[in-house]
């Protein structure tokens, strides 16, 4: 585990009464970026909604539900962000964050995620358009958004990435200027340090209130 984040994300759903996943076991795909999307496969039929959060991001405005977001989709089945605009490296979106509802196509979805050969993936990819290239589930996504006709038009929203993906460097005085921070690069855990020392907040970015609710050391 590189970070606490858990505790900030269960701190998060014990205040609005989420039920919160946190899944450190082993999955069959070898592909590290990947375990995600068996997990969300293996928990979907559970829940109306799933808000998928990976572990270098925090939430850090407890004031907002998630349920704030849904109201930006019509009849799309997963909502998701761009990348930052303000960033020289960037991609079409994030997988970092997104929500997904709980239907049969959203399923197929996930299947087809895994099942995607990414060799014909990479030769699609154009990083002009695309952005930066890592070979993981986000490419698959990108490359099923483009060319498979049920996912193409209606399956996805793709909303402004101040909804739920922001940076630490958007940042200026106190956490909840935004509703989450995503740590992203090679250096995330200094990333991570550096924004609590300046914020002047506790590591697990929860308000201090709560620290006392959670046997953390």
């Amino acid at each position: 585990m590189r970070f606490s984040s858990y505790v900030n994300h269960k701190a998060y759903a014990d205040n609005w009464g989420y039920y919160y996943i946190f899944n450190s076991t082993p999955e069959r795909d070898t592909r590290k970026y990947f375990h995600k999307i068996e997990t969300i496969l293996r928990y979907l039929d559970l829940f109306d909604w799933v808000f998928w959060i990976d572990d270098d991001a925090y939430f850090t405005n407890f004031e907002i539900p998630l349920t704030h977001f849904l109201s930006q989709v019509n009849d799309e089945q997963l909502l998701i962000c761009k990348s930052p605009s303000t960033k020289k490296i960037f991609t079409k979106f994030s997988s970092g964050q997104f929500f997904l509802k709980s239907t049969s196509l959203s399923k197929q979805f996930l299947r087809d995620v895994l099942n995607t050969d990414m060799a014909i993936v990479e030769k699609f990819w154009h990083p002009e358009k695309h952005g930066y290239y890592t070979g993981g589930d986000q490419e698959a996504m990108v490359y099923l958004s483009e060319t498979h006709p049920c996912y193409s038009k209606r399956f996805f929203k793709i909303i402004d990435h101040n909804y739920f993906n922001n940076r630490d460097f958007e940042f200026d005085f106190q956490p909840d200027e935004h509703f989450l921070v995503h740590f992203t690069g090679t250096k995330k855990q200094q990333l991570q340090e550096e924004f609590c020392r300046r914020l002047e907040i506790n590591q697990w970015i929860i308000p201090d209130e709560l620290v006392g609710h959670y046997q953390v050391g």
